[in-house]
């Protein structure tokens, strides 16, 4: 009977066998090319779409999510369309039947599957998400998170660079609710107006060209008889980008570092959020 004879992949193509076999993995890498694409274009324009809205963080997170797994859809459909094209359906029997192989692709994507699994509890337990700040450990990146997705986080760093960090290897998260950070800086000096000034000109000039100050600086003083007068300067920061309070320290005893007592000393607000 005709339903009993195997048609070969060349007869939809009027090729040879072994040609008609080539050209259906080239028609399946052009259609996974063209998918994966598409999902690329979609994703930055559904977060930009979510980005407004009580629930955006979660909208974001998801579509995220989402983007990577049909990424995995896609490239697993890929590969097991691309066997069944190479060696048709009577040869999967023969393939399948190589236990040992699979085996041994399963241990060669340990770190993979680790990665994976880390990701699921991270998305299920809702540890963070997109646009979160966060700091991970023992890394110690800091960044606002830009995509979370199964296998990996995606972090945006203080000079716009990506920071990409399986997940498998996070064993810690420090997130930063608001994204700043409040640190102080202790000032002695005799002359409690000149220094006052420049600090809360120096954040001022760096805030207004996009600088990390997330709030003009508050100095406040304290004067004591016949000491010096003691400055306390509180500055609000983007927590991914805390090395501006150490460029401010030097920037201020390069100003007015001969009207100083003694080094600034800098740390963190613990009054602060």
């Amino acid at each position: 009977m005709i339903a009993d004879v195997p048609l070969p992949p060349a007869a939809i193509f009027g090729l040879p066998e072994w040609a008609g076999r080539l050209a259906l993995v080239g028609v399946i890498l052009v259609v996974a090319i063209l998918l994966l694409s598409a999902i690329s274009w979609a994703v930055p324009r559904l977060i930009a779409r979510t980005a407004k809205g009580p629930r955006s963080r979660e909208r974001q997170t998801a579509v995220s999510a989402l983007a990577t797994t049909l990424r995995y859809i896609v490239l697993g459909g890929a590969l097991v369309a691309t066997a069944f094209a190479l060696v048709g359906a009577a040869g999967l029997g023969a393939v399948s039947g190589g236990a040992l192989v699979v085996l041994v692709a399963t241990f060669a994507s340990q770190r993979l599957l680790v990665d994976v699994v880390a990701g699921f509890f991270i998305l299920f337990e809702d540890q963070y998400g997109v646009g979160d700040t966060i700091r991970l450990e023992p890394s110690g990146y800091t960044g606002e998170v830009r995509a979370l997705g199964l296998r990996a986080t995606v972090l945006a760093g203080p000079g716009g660079e990506r920071m990409v960090v399986p997940n498998g290897q996070i064993n810690a998260v420090r997130i930063f609710p608001s994204g700043r950070r409040r640190h102080r800086i202790e000032l002695l000096t005799q002359e409690p107006d000149l220094v006052s000034a420049a600090v809360t000109e120096l954040v001022g000039a760096t805030r207004r060209t996009g600088g990390p100050w997330r709030s003009d600086a508050r100095v406040v003083r304290q004067d004591e008889s016949g000491r010096p007068s003691r400055l306390i300067a509180i500055v609000d920061v983007d927590a991914h980008r805390e090395d501006a309070v150490d460029w401010l320290c030097d920037a201020v005893v390069a100003r007015v570092g001969e009207h100083l007592a003694a080094p600034p000393l800098r740390g963190l607000d613990l009054g602060g959020r």
